[in-house]
């Protein structure tokens, strides 16, 4: 058994619970260490014989940032041998090539490596037989292709291992997906479409929506015990979710918003803004509440942007020069915003992650910011807000210039800084809201999904200690 002294006693009940189970969900709060935990009882199942050669899947960065050097940090796990399987086909061909025990690939890359190794007849040619879904959230969407493909290939893993920190991050129908890729459906089926009917009623004649019966949630719990095991974050810093400073609506805006949020459109500056129905309208009156909106201005032209205000860009440049000089992680919602965002602050001071930045520009980033040498980092929560280490630079505050409507998006970007290795106690949260306006339904749906989440993780946890005594 490996020699991993150096844990905590909440990361020894994880790695003992993996290396016992033939699969098993491990729901760890953001920070808490799942990718030590995970190596180590990988370590020592390929050291039992029990596993030849793991496939690890995780975001981009993830793979680039953590899963490439995160066993060169323990002792225990400086002998292993991980190939990262990202970069241009080449290069992900090269790591394959290697066959080193510990593969690392992104999630974007799966189609390609199924196809790689194409299953032709009854013998799959995959090479691996252990299987790590590290942020296994996301692969919860079940209609995706990415899904469909991969889980025709989950039975060739002998040992599967789910990690999240955010397991229900919008509702309790997000469970499925990804509880089958650990167990290839041994818990809840094999459909999830007869599984959702069986706990859950549609709530809207189009069978959109859909809620658990009053028996739901403690079926899933108690379906969960022996696969799910949950680790708590003692040992993590504090988070400070500031009370939201409320800013007023803009004279200039507030008919515009009143009128588009009623009508469905608004014709503005010579252009038609309109939504075709309540979705796109909520969609619409975010990006307003940002301070824009996106037109296009003719048919043959890509969309643009209009702006309304920068009211909250006032309230970011005022909370940056009272922090002053702490770093400031800045957490924004549209490209227009990144853009305004590399208007106001020159990249001497400011970095950015999220799309439209090349791979190898987001790592030189990371490692300037946890250097200390960036004020600012703009990071987009669902292009770079899984698995990160930016902890390291000693940052603790973060804004939101716009909130993401999923708490588990909200809880992996506050995460970032609020887990393991931060040298502060307390990481404070700030946020903007524009008064009367679809800002203020937004941080109400967060904080109900974050509430909805960390019961069922609490009563998933007390179950569990239930079990042991």
């Amino acid at each position: 058994m490996p020699d991993f002294h150096d844990l905590d006693a909440d990361q020894h009940g994880a790695i003992l619970f993996m290396m016992d189970a033939e699969d098993s969900l491990v729901c760890a709060d953001v920070g808490t260490g799942k990718t030590v935990m995970s190596l180590t009882a990988a370590d020592n199942a390929l050291e039992a014989g029990e596993v030849t050669r793991w496939l690890v899947t995780a975001p981009l960065l993830v793979c680039l940032d953590t899963w490439a050097n995160e066993h060169k940090e323990w002792s225990h796990l400086q002998h292993l041998d991980v190939a990262v399987a990202c970069g241009t086909e080449k290069e992900r061909l090269a790591a394959l090539d290697k066959e080193a025990p510990i593969t690392v690939i992104n999630y974007e890359n799966i189609d390609w490596l199924m196809g790689v190794y194409e299953k032709r007849g009854k013998r799959d040619p995959l090479p691996f037989d252990g299987l790590i879904c590290d942020e296994i959230d996301k692969l919860k969407n079940v209609s995706t292709n990415r899904f469909k493909r991969f889980r025709n290939r989950i039975k060739v893993f002998k040992k599967r291992i789910g990690l999240t920190g955010t397991l229900i991050p919008k509702d309790l129908t997000d469970l499925w997906g990804q509880v089958y890729l650990v167990d290839n459906g041994d818990t809840f089926g094999r459909s999830f479409y007869e599984w959702r009917k069986k706990f859950f009623y549609p709530t809207d004649f189009q069978q959109y929506n859909w809620a658990p019966f009053e028996s739901t949630r403690d079926e899933l719990l108690k379906a969960l015990d022996g696969l799910a095991y949950r680790v708590e974050g003692t040992h993590l810093p504090h988070v400070e979710v500031e009370y939201p400073t409320m800013l007023d609506l803009p004279d200039i805006m507030r008919p515009r918003y009143a009128k588009l949020e009623k009508d469905f459109y608004l014709e503005c500056e010579g252009v038609e803004i309109e939504a075709i129905n309540s979705g796109v309208l909520a969609g619409r009156l975010r990006e307003m509440c940002a301070g824009f909106s996106y037109v296009r201005p003719d048919e043959k032209k890509s969309k643009t942007a209009i702006w309304h205000s920068f009211t909250k860009f006032g309230w970011l440049d005022q909370l940056y020069e009272r922090l002053a000089p702490k770093q400031l992680l800045v957490f924004y919602e549209f490209k227009e915003q990144l853009a305004e965002l590399q208007r106001r602050y020159p990249a001497k001071i400011m970095g950015a992650l999220g799309s439209g930045v090349s791979t190898k520009k987001k790592m030189e980033t990371i490692e300037r910011w946890n250097a200390g040498e960036l004020d600012l980092l703009a990071v987009h929560p669902q292009s770079a807000g899984h698995g990160l280490n930016l902890q390291k630079s000693g940052a603790n505050h973060i804004a939101f210039l716009t909130l993401p409507w999923s708490g588990g998006l909200f809880r992996q970007a506050v995460g970032r800084l609020a887990r393991r290795g931060q040298i502060h106690d307390v990481v404070h949260v700030h946020t903007a809201l524009l008064s009367g306006t679809v800002d203020n339904q937004v941080f109400d749906v967060v904080t109900d999904r974050l509430e909805t989440m960390d019961a069922f993780l609490r009563d998933l946890y007390d179950r569990q200690n239930a079990a042991i005594h």
